[in-house]
């Protein structure tokens, strides 16, 4: 029976620490729409749309979603000519990059896709930045719609998260192509710390390194362009400090490049 893993990613680039923020965002929204019976999970789940919004309506993030769409598809259309190359499964893909990038382009070509137009929402937004700014004295309206039906505070959920879920599949997209471009490597992390340099010129843009739960330990990574640095440590939370291991920590370890 397989041990149970833990993953841990670093990014390498302001470009790619967005998207996991974008993507963590997403997955928490998700996770919070399905389970909307009190009015606190309502609460957090509006809280989390609207973070997610304030970050993917900058117009740099959709700029460089864009750019990395374009990337993409142009160096999957080099492989097109490799003849052991699934052709099928390239051009489905190749299909999907263009028709994510269309979708990214159009909601750049826009000043803005978060709905102007509700008074609750923009309401939140204003009041979320200020501490307990979500009173019930402060926004009745949204007092008001937290003791809505659970069914009708669906509706309205869903609603605001449909604007946004074509940015999410080209996100995911862009996000799979990066974690599917190289393969792991095991390697071992002598009394605990490990280091390996990197070609400079092949464009790692994510570590990604898997680890048993069991050995009880978690990595702390600093990295760039040129090396990768990491230590692992074991959790001491009651007294506060982890110990850095001592013994010998096997690890997967990913570096992406494409």
């Amino acid at each position: 029976m397989a041990q149970p893993t833990l993953s841990f990613e670093h990014p390498l680039n302001e470009r790619i620490r967005t998207f996991l923020r974008a993507e963590y965002l997403f997955q928490l929204a998700k996770y919070r729409s399905t389970n909307l019976v009190s009015t606190w999970d309502a609460k957090d789940c509006v809280a989390t749309i609207i973070e997610l919004y304030n970050l993917v309506e900058r117009s740099e993030f959709r700029s460089e979603l864009s750019k990395e769409l374009e990337r993409h598809s142009n160096g999957l259309q080099r492989l097109a000519k490799t003849p052991s190359i699934d052709h099928r499964a390239l051009d489905k893909v190749l299909r999907d990059l263009e028709k994510s990038l269309e979708i990214v382009k159009s909601y750049s070509a826009k000043q803005g896709f978060f709905p102007q137009n509700s008074e609750l929402l923009n309401g939140l937004r204003q009041r979320l930045t200020i501490p307990g700014g979500t009173c019930s004295f402060d926004l009745p309206a949204f007092h008001y719609w937290l003791n809505l039906p659970p069914k009708t505070r669906q509706y309205s959920i869903n609603q605001w998260f449909d604007l946004l879920e074509p940015l999410e599949k080209a996100l995911n997209l862009v996000l799979d192509l990066t974690r599917q471009s190289s393969m792991p490597t095991r390697e071992i992390a002598v009394a605990g710390t490990y280091q390996k340099t990197l070609n400079s010129q092949t464009n790692c843009q994510l570590i990604r390194i898997n680890l048993r739960a069991d050995l009880g330990a978690y990595p702390e990574i600093s990295a760039n362009k040129h090396r990768v640095n990491i230590r692992f440590l074991f959790a001491n939370f009651e007294q506060g400090k982890p110990a850095l291991a001592s013994q010998d920590i096997p690890f997967e370890l990913t570096c992406c490049m494409i």
